[in-house]
């Protein structure tokens, strides 16, 4: 089974879809709460992701969603920029830039049970992400597989205390370096946020 192409064990029925019109809530960069449910992207757009209890389910118009269970996630790699054009497949074929490609925005990530490589691509939201604050998004996403802690991010509660406490320094004041920024993500995970 490729992890691109679902199977209908794969597909989630169960997953609340969120109505039109209802914007971004707190967040870092493109992870933003609405609608009592986490998103990675413009969760009001054709492509984005949702943190479910049971994984990340991809949700692409027209398509049937595809949920990837927590359990089968290997790494997380964050691909996105902090403007939205910065994003598009167009700015990734001209310029080749950092944090996209040809996919504009997505995530990357390597899967177990079988082994593949899953690429879901996302929506940018017409609003700027701040530089800092993707930072901390790629420093948590990467976090959270190398300490074991994946299926947290399918934990409302924990995962609305997390965010928070990183978006309450999002500037990176008290975090100068690279380094600073992995130990204190990886702290405020590992003591439970």
């Amino acid at each position: 089974m490729n992890a691109n192409h679902p199977t209908p064990a794969a597909r989630s029925t169960d997953a609340p879809v969120p109505p039109a019109g209802s914007g971004p809530g707190p967040g870092l960069g493109p992870l933003v709460r609405a609608d009592g449910h986490w998103f990675l992207g413009d969760h009001e757009s054709a492509a984005y992701l949702a943190l479910l209890p049971g994984g990340f389910e991809h949700r692409v118009a027209g398509q049937e969603p595809f949920l990837v269970p927590w359990n089968r996630l290997m790494s997380l790699e964050l691909g996105v920029t902090s403007g939205r054009f910065l994003s598009t497949p167009a700015d990734g074929l001209l310029t080749g830039r950092d944090g996209t490609g040809a996919d504009g925005s997505w995530l990357n990530t390597m899967v177990r049970h079988p082994y593949d490589v899953w690429r879901p691509r996302f929506v940018h939201h017409r609003r700027w992400y701040p530089q800092p604050e993707i930072t901390l998004l790629r420093q948590l996403l990467g976090d959270v597989v190398d300490l074991g802690r994946v299926d947290r991010l399918g934990d409302d509660a924990w995962l609305t205390r997390v965010v928070e406490q990183l978006a309450a320094d999002r500037f990176l004041r008290r975090w100068r370096t690279s380094r600073a920024v992995a130990q204190g993500v990886q702290e405020i995970i590992t003591r439970g946020a």
